[in-house]
């Protein structure tokens, strides 16, 4: 499959974009930290695996969006920060009201039984903000973003999936409303 001229790789991400202001603050941080910030929109990875790509996710998307129309918009609260230790990443803890972010989850995952997913067993949502080589830059990162972060929220409306293309950019290749009724065009992606 190609997108904007390039051929996208093998290896797929269901994700939940930052939206609006949220997405320049995020950038913000990621600026700083992020290697990547200018390959990927800021976002909360819902689910990834290395063998999901559009011929796949296309089959799955009346499923899709039939179990993300059970499912109203709802925003996402962030107020504080995380580490994932073993990876040395840097991230912002965003929270649903509801459980909405494990609920979308747990639905991509039943949608795709014979997906093998990163993480099915220790899932935390996250917004990655920064990747270190060592642990006290990490450290002194987190303290930082800790002393300035602003709590924030954002209004999640719709779900895309993600493939990077061969210069490992990554593309939004459809993206499904959330509570969307049946008949109406999906959106665009947006990034």
């Amino acid at each position: 499959m190609e997108q904007n001229g390039k051929r996208l790789r093998k290896g797929g991400a269901v994700t939940v974009a930052v939206s609006g202001d949220a997405a320049y603050y995020v950038d913000s941080f990621r600026r700083l930290y992020d290697p990547n910030v200018t390959r990927i929109m800021p976002h909360i990875t819902l689910a990834f695996a290395a063998e999901l790509d559009a011929l796949d996710w296309m089959p799955a998307r009346p499923r899709m969006r039939e179990a993300l129309a059970r499912i109203p918009p709802f925003t996402v609260q962030v107020a504080s920060v995380g580490t994932f230790m073993d990876d040395l990443v840097l991230w912002l803890r965003p929270s649903a009201p509801h459980g909405e972010l494990l609920a979308l989850r747990q639905t991509i995952l039943g949608l795709f039984p014979a997906v093998a997913f990163d993480r099915v067993h220790d899932f935390i949502p996250h917004i990655s903000v920064g990747f270190f080589a060592g642990r006290q830059a990490l450290l002194q990162a987190m303290n930082a973003i800790r002393q300035e972060l602003v709590p924030f929220s954002f209004r999640v409306a719709h779900l895309s999936f993600l493939q990077a293309d061969e210069g490992n950019i990554w593309q939004c290749v459809d993206a499904i409303e959330l509570g969307e009724e049946e008949g109406l065009d999906s959106p665009t992606c947006v990034q």
